[in-house]
């Protein structure tokens, strides 16, 4: 009798405590769900996400990899490319032009906070604490999760990345080395694979190091040779050095700015970053992931693109409760989520997910016919040009190589000697003695009709040829 007593108490303890756990659970895929659809509902592209369309379609129609920028006319033979894989995968999505783009935007983003979730889940956090910690992600990521551009490779890398490290922090194990592939993987996708570089060296350094040296020195440098493991390979290390040393990264004006307090999407960012890392540090947190939060403050200060990077680690720390898992029977302490409420979950994240699919493609059929025909103004631009070499400002130029226009400098920025990186940031900012150089050089400008870069170009002796859509273009006097 008492055994069965015992029994009965033990299933009385569990079984109503699973349906609270099962409709938080649900309401963190909701949550996941509506984001997704307003990601789908608003989000647009930016500089920074054509031109890997355009050298994926060069990469695809010669098959192989060409040398330097093969739809730039100013010379880029020295560049060093990284990242074709993500330039193909680019090539695919774009083939439906902006919408493919935007839906890719989507996808991204969703599979990013639904591992944000899941994982904050697993380790115990409430569902209305993850619930508000991906909201505020969502907030003060605005700029990375409503602008598409190639930085949407980088998003679900990261988050399997943050997910890896805390589970061997939690339960050391040799699937650590997955580590590796993934990096590998990341390198050759995306450039930010440095960001994940730097962030698995604080958990060597300061996790594993002290469990086991010999292990954490050959994972280390295995890292580092993933983060080569490209098309670049020896001089892989070159091209990251020549990114982070080019002349976008001191433009303060472009995506490499700091901060700017009268920018309210950077006042989002910083808010919500604010927010996090309190919520973070107000629990007891592995002293690595201390570490990489401080190193992620530096990077957005120094760059607010990098802010991004800085919330979705302190999501995940901010997210987790005081309560910690059980090893023993992987029973939240103090919590009531059970082994079989996982199991549970997985099925409502797949149910979520269709559910998002439909949501996400019934948004985009609905915005497809505008952004098609926005997508025509431009071919008919790139055809007006006659075969011309192209200056138009960011995202223009790109979307006009995507199309097979000769533009004289677009993104990657890098990949153009300093003083055409110079000239071209100069006729982004309409400054019209430094952006003197790129004017001489193109043959044909394109820009938004009554935009500061046509007036540049007029005052420097083009002349207006015909208008398309929203844009003219301006031909050589």
């Amino acid at each position: 009798m008492s055994g069965q007593a015992s029994r009965t108490r033990d299933a009385s303890a569990v079984t109503p405590a699973s349906a609270p756990a099962t409709a938080g659970t649900v309401a963190c895929w909701v949550a996941v769900f509506t984001l997704t659809a307003m990601v789908a509902a608003l989000s647009r592209t930016g500089s920074d996400a054509f031109w890997p369309v355009a050298l994926g379609n060069h990469i695809r129609e010669a098959g192989g990899v060409p040398t330097g920028v093969p739809f730039a006319a100013a010379p880029t033979s020295g560049w060093v490319n990284t990242t074709v894989l993500g330039q193909l995968a680019f090539s695919a999505i774009g083939a439906a032009g902006t919408v493919g783009l935007i839906a890719g935007q989507a996808i991204s983003v969703s599979a990013t906070l639904a591992l944000i979730a899941w994982d904050a889940l697993r380790r115990g956090a409430p569902a209305a604490r993850t619930i508000l910690v991906i909201v505020v992600l969502a907030v003060g990521a605005a700029t990375a999760f409503l602008v598409a551009r190639v930085q949407l490779l980088s998003l679900v890398p990261f988050a399997l990345l943050l997910l890896l490290l805390r589970y061997d922090h939690e339960h050391p194990s040799r699937r650590v080395w997955f580590v590796v592939p993934l990096l590998a993987l990341w390198g050759n996708l995306h450039g930010a694979v440095l960001i994940g570089v730097a962030v698995t060296g604080c958990y060597l350094l300061f996790s594993s190091l002290r469990r086991d040296p010999v292990v954490t020195v050959c994972l280390g440098i295995a890292t580092l040779v993933a983060a080569c493991a490209n098309p670049g390979l020896w001089r892989a290390p070159s091209y990251y050095l020549g990114v982070l040393g080019g002349e976008a990264t001191s433009d303060a004006s472009g995506m490499w700015g700091r901060p700017n307090l009268g920018n309210p999407f950077d006042l989002m960012t910083i808010a919500a970053g604010l927010i996090l890392v309190i919520m973070a540090a107000r629990g007891r947190r592995p002293v690595w992931e201390y570490v990489a939060l401080a190193g992620l403050i530096v990077g957005t200060v120094t760059a607010s693109r990098n802010g991004v990077w800085l919330l979705l680690l302190a999501a995940g720390a901010a997210a987790t409760s005081r309560r910690h898992a059980s090893p023993e029977t992987g029973v939240m302490v103090g919590d009531r989520r059970t082994p079989r409420d996982g199991r549970r979950n997985t099925l409502l994240a797949g149910t979520v997910v269709a559910l998002g699919a439909v949501a996400v493609t019934s948004i985009l059929a609905v915005r497809a016919p505008a952004l098609r025909a926005a997508d025509d103004d431009i071919a008919a631009a790139a055809r007006a040009a006659s075969g011309r070499v192209v200056l138009a400002p960011e995202p223009v130029s790109e979307q006009l190589a995507a199309t097979g226009a000769t533009v004289w400098v677009s993104n990657p920025l890098d990949a153009f000697e300093a003083q055409d990186q110079a000239a071209y940031l100069a006729f982004q900012r309409a400054d019209a003695a430094g952006a003197a150089r790129a004017l001489e050089q193109a043959q044909v400008v394109i820009a938004p009709a009554g935009s500061v870069h046509a007036s540049v170009a007029l005052d420097h002796g083009y002349e207006e040829s015909k208008r398309i859509g929203g844009w003219v273009i301006l031909v050589r006097g």
